[in-house]
């Protein structure tokens, strides 16, 4: 289910530590941002489940074993996965039509040269053979 979502500069920052703890070490995991949100959702609730259901313990405890499975059921969950790789695709896409398009605005300059902005051409009714490789 697509959702948008604000996060706090803190909590953004957490969530690309965390990100990028897996990148390190002999095997690297790369862990999509969605995917680490939503690991830290349902580790978060749990441990308020945890507080309401014993008030009288003041301090909350969670299995090593439930967060491993919790990394898990997200990292390899083929259904975040696949939304996920869309919407790389999507991106890529829409990248390559404002590149095509001549949208993008950045151009390489030499320094000391100016450049004018791009005049768009007007439309004929002419077809045109270009290709659009994306």
């Amino acid at each position: 289910m697509r959702r948008s979502l604000t996060v706090t500069p803190e909590n953004d920052k957490k969530i690309l530590l965390t990100k990028g703890r897996f990148l390190t070490g002999d095997a690297p995991l790369d862990i999509d941002y969605t995917t680490m949100v939503n690991i830290f959702i349902e580790l978060g609730h749990k441990l308020m489940s945890s507080a309401w259901s014993d008030d009288t313990d003041p301090k909350i405890i969670i299995d090593k074993k439930e967060i491993i499975e919790s990394f898990k059921k997200h990292a390899f969950s083929s259904e975040l996965k696949e939304e996920s790789v869309g919407d790389q695709v999507a991106e890529i896409i829409f990248k390559k039509l404002v590149e095509q398009a001549g949208l993008s605005g950045i151009t390489q300059q030499q320094p000391g040269q100016t450049q004018s902005p791009a005049i768009p051409k007007p439309e004929t009714k002419e077809k045109t053979s270009k290709k659009y490789i994306i």
